[in-house]
């Protein structure tokens, strides 16, 4: 019995010291503000570029034709249209 708690003990004394090093370094990681590292610098290089969008992008055609059944219940009309779409048209 003692055997068996002592390797319980030893097992769990591990696994709080492998959590406490996956959490310092994921801190170290993803929380820390230095942005020395070669990743971070062309991470946030990228990611804060505007991307101007062209009309030609959007969708200029309605998918969805109305009215329409979803999961058993009949949509009469596309709320988006209404300027408060909280209203039910």
């Amino acid at each position: 019995m003692n055997a068996v708690l002592l390797i319980l003990g030893v097992l769990g004394f591990g696994a709080v010291v492998i959590s406490a090093y996956v959490f310092t370094v994921a801190a170290r990681n993803y929380v820390s503000d230095d942005d020395n590292t070669e990743e971070s610098l062309s991470h946030t290089s990228h990611s804060n570029q505007y991307i101007p969008r062209a009309q030609s992008d959007r969708r200029q055609i309605s998918v969805t034709s109305f009215p329409i059944t979803v999961n058993g219940m009949t949509i009469d009309s596309d709320r988006r249209k209404l300027p408060d779409r909280r209203l039910l048209a």
